[in-house]
């Protein structure tokens, strides 16, 4: 029988135990407690990110990262930068059923509808939109996927709602964000997410202008909410770029006063020093040319040009040392810190100042950057493909096997940028039987069934144009190399047991 819990909470706080909101509680024990004028109000923060966050406050940190994404060119290409390398070119659906015509019929079928999910047409496809789900949580924080299909032939769809559609759509709802009336009465709503007494998401409020109330309340079995989670409280997720967002707008402040000196100095050619510290006004009046528009009195001398100046006076070149290497150190550790909260590493953009182990550690924190981008849209992608094989087995293109939700995705290849040393340290661990063929394969963003069955092919043409030229196989080409142990043919084995 297990033993019933242990009630931990005393049933009377103690004047002595109170919290500093209340001016009371006490610093012995914890001088990090102590009374600052640093953190009054701060207090306001400590309940759930949901409730913290309201809608406004969301959509304003929305317009922010949409704003800095399209205003700055380094943010949209660090941003770019990270979806080409989660989508890699890769995502190819692959079954793991044990029913080998069934996994080969969901491949080949997911080939050919790829272009035919996205409810916006052919344009859109459901392997290139893993780019646009990766961008979109950098600059939304999140996105949904509608479950729908075509009301004529029940063909699968999908739907991508961005984040400025999901929200409470209501200025009449109470301070415990009840919702008053409908199927989800009594039900709490936190910018459009529509939750149980666990905090568990049971529909999403979605903006339809077809609705009298410009609204639909789409249950949570129907949608795909895809976000970028970072509290156990939270049901929206944030930006990315949201974290950066005061060190983007203080480095935009700064370029454009550092651009306008910059045009400034190169308005600036020569520098002249006279006795009056004036234009000459009288000089232009006895010789007005080249007019007195304010223009340097010169005069053309074979190739060159002469310029009067007044005895004691100065002609200068005008230079300029803007902008300073302090201001681009600066500005480069501004950007450095807003990049960390993107996710992203500011060397991606310029590697140049960084030796061989910064590389390294580079390369490693961008990997595992991807990495976690491509879970976080590898398991939306899953539970998409999933609803498309039922409905596809429900138009009877094929049945469905006990098996028929093993599948997977292929890998984007992993970030590297010494290529030929990366390889010669995978073939030296697949000597040693450190590391696996599978895993080599998949690192570089191919399938290995794949790899295998396009080798065996390659060796099986390879074999029938050496019968037919009446040569050696080996004498086309071969992979060993001196001191690899030599591998025996069953005939030649057949033989030496002879």
């Amino acid at each position: 029988m297990a033993v019933s819990s242990i009630n931990l909470f005393p049933k009377k706080i103690k004047d002595g135990f109170r919290s500093f909101w209340s001016r009371g509680g006490t610093n012995e024990f914890y001088p990090g407690g102590a009374d600052d004028q640093r953190r009054f109000g701060r207090g306001k923060l400590a309940r759930d990110i949901a409730e913290i966050m309201k809608e406004n406050r969301h959509r304003m940190l929305l317009g922010d990262s949409r704003y800095i994404y399209q205003a700055f060119s380094t943010v949209s290409g660090a941003v770019n930068q990270k979806a080409n390398y989660v989508f890699g070119n890769s995502w190819q659906l692959k079954s793991h059923s044990s029913d080998k015509e069934f996994a080969k019929a969901v491949e080949e079928d997911f080939k050919k509808i790829d272009r035919m999910l996205d409810t916006r047409g052919r344009g859109f496809s459901f392997r290139n939109n893993v780019w646009l789900a990766s961008k979109t949580i950098d600059t939304d924080g999140d996105f949904l996927i509608l479950l729908t299909e075509d009301t004529e032939s029940g063909f699968p769809k999908l739907q991508f709602i961005e984040s400025h559609r999901l929200g409470n759509f209501e200025e009449e709802l109470n301070q415990d964000n009840l919702i008053k009336d409908g199927p989800f009465k009594g039900r709490r709503i936190f910018a459009g997410v529509i939750v149980d007494s666990l905090m568990q998401p049971v529909a999403y409020r979605i903006k339809d202008e077809s609705r009298e109330r410009g609204y639909q309340d789409v249950p949570a079995n129907g949608v795909i909410h895809v976000a970028n989670i970072e509290w156990f409280s939270q049901t929206r997720g944030q930006p990315t770029i949201a974290a950066g967002i005061l060190d983007w707008y203080d480095l935009s402040e700064t370029r454009d006063s550092e651009k306008i000196s910059q045009k400034v100095s190169s308005a600036l050619s020569l520098i002249e020093s006279n006795e009056t510290g004036t234009m000459d006004s009288g000089n232009m009046i006895v010789n007005p040319n080249p007019g007195n528009d304010g223009r340097l009195q010169t005069q053309l001398f074979d190739s060159g040009l002469i310029r009067y100046i007044k005895n004691g006076g100065s002609l200068q070149a005008h230079t300029s040392a803007r902008p300073s290497d302090q201001w681009l150190n600066f500005t480069k550790m501004i950007e450095s810190s807003a990049f960390y909260a993107l996710g992203w590493r500011r060397e991606m953009l310029d590697s140049s100042a960084i030796g061989g182990a910064g590389v390294r550690a580079v390369v490693s924190d961008v990997n595992k950057s991807i990495q976690a981008r491509c879970e976080m849209i590898k398991a939306a992608w899953h539970r998409a493909a999933l609803y498309v094989i039922a409905k596809r087995a429900k138009q009877g293109v094929y049945d469905l096997p006990d098996d028929w939700y093993k599948v997977s995705f292929t890998k984007p290849p992993q970030f590297t940028v010494d290529e030929g040393r990366v390889r010669a340290a995978d073939l030296s661990d697949l000597r040693a039987g450190l590391l696996t063929e599978d895993a080599i394969v998949e690192a570089r963003g191919g399938d290995y069934e794949t790899v295998l069955r396009t080798r065996a092919a390659n060796i099986k043409l390879k074999q029938e144009i050496a019968a037919e030229f009446d040569i050696d196989p080996i004498q086309l080409g071969t992979i060993a190399q001196p001191g690899d142990p030599e591998i025996l043919t069953t005939t030649e084995t057949n033989i030496e047991n002879d």
